[in-house]
């Protein structure tokens, strides 16, 4: 058998599957657009809080106008009491509570630290986090104004009393991610997750249909065609598709969503076909082990939160166990990931990524053969 007839024959099996083709196609194009939207505003803003002021002075006040004024924090309610605001936390009216107490004014004056209180639900510690950087701005730039009126009024001059409570300034530059966005953070990764998830549904739904079609003594073009041949088709036509697929999200998805990209496209793309052939050998071997197509798509989408945390940019590389970093490598979404952010989002030229070129070449060869042995071993247990 020809292997134009045995690309055609393959070609009319996917493109007649209406699952395959809403996964290879409508599903990522649909991700594209649809996963990008919970990190469209970048960063946690405008968070609304309750303040309840116990000292009812004028720099409590002010506290409240600095708290106000700063990104994270919107003051929607000003409560008379403690339990007010922690009722209205707990109704989600507010997101946080910031508490001044009493003699708050007096206290900094006498040169005794007082503590202002604030509640947030901690499950969120994005929203946390947020309320207590805002939080501390505002606090630190009022203390700030009374120390320095203090060293003031003891005939320090105005320069020395800023020396005295400032001997330096810091200077913070954010590592490539200058504006500290969550869509830079989370959505790089994740479009390349993407990709060998939907790549592995749409094989995996390929091999498993075609193992219940051999069982049932239906072999069409494998009684004729050789293994080889039949590997050599799904390369082809899923690669052709998925390579239009990498060259859409690193080209027009990242241009959309403003994500930074910084890597020599020929050093990219080279990358970019060694991490589509692994995964396509990688699911053609799946689809040998899957006995049903119904099999591929609850296995390997419960399968992608545990990978997405074991590539270590959501949770630290550190604190994983060696023995789930191990394991996860055998996957190659994983070393892409790390090849993919350092070139694109790093600035790094492939010499300094070859590490995870290597891993993506064995896994090209180990999966290559092993796709080879199934296939060919299913084939002559169902002939």
């Amino acid at each position: 058998m020809s292997l134009r007839d045995v690309f055609v024959s393959e070609a009319k099996r996917i493109f007649s599957d209406v699952a395959i083709v809403l996964t290879i196609i409508g599903g990522v194009l649909l991700y594209s657009f649809l996963y990008p939207q919970p990190y469209a505003k970048e960063s946690v803003s405008s968070l609304r809080v309750s303040v309840v002021d116990l000292d009812k002075s004028d720099l409590s006040r002010s506290i409240i106008f600095s708290l106000n004024a700063t990104p994270q924090v919107d003051v929607v309610r000003e409560d008379l009491s403690k339990r007010d605001a922690l009722d209205a936390l707990e109704r989600t009216l507010v997101r946080a509570v910031v508490i001044i107490p009493a003699h708050f004014k007096r206290d900094l004056a006498l040169g005794v630290s007082p503590t202002i209180a604030v509640g947030a639900d901690s499950s969120y510690f994005l929203i946390f986090g947020s309320v207590l950087e805002g939080a501390m701005k505002a606090v630190l730039t009022e203390g700030t104004k009374v120390k320095v009126a203090n060293l003031l009024k003891r005939q320090v001059p105005l320069s020395g009393a800023k020396e005295a409570y400032t001997p330096y300034s810091s200077r913070f530059i954010n590592l490539f991610n200058p504006n500290n966005s969550y869509t830079q953070y989370v959505i790089p990764a994740v479009f390349i997750l993407i990709l060998q998830q939907t790549l592995l549904i749409g094989l995996g739904i390929l091999g498993g249909g075609v193992n219940e079609q051999m069982r049932k003594g239906e072999l069409g073009i494998y009684r004729e065609a050789s293994t080889l041949q039949i590997i050599f088709a799904r390369v082809m036509i899923f690669g052709s598709i998925f390579f239009v697929h990498m060259l859409f999200y690193f080209g027009f998805s990242y241009e959309n969503f403003h994500i930074t990209h910084i890597a020599n496209i020929e050093e990219l793309l080279f990358l970019g076909v060694l991490f589509l052939l692994a995964t396509l050998l990688f699911g053609i071997f799946l689809g040998a082990l899957f006995n049903a197509r119904e099999i591929a798509t609850p296995v390997i989408l419960f399968s992608s939160l545990p990978i997405i945390f074991s590539v270590g940019f959501i949770w630290p590389l550190e604190m994983i166990p060696s023995w789930i970093i191990t394991l996860s490598e055998m996957l190659p979404v994983v070393p892409a990931i790390h090849g993919f952010l350092e070139m694109n989002q790093m600035g790094a030229h492939f010499v300094d990524i070859r590490e995870y070129a290597l891993i993506l070449v064995a896994q090209i060869v180990v999966y290559g053969f092993l796709g080879y042995y199934y296939i060919n071993r299913n084939r002559k247990k169902y002939e």
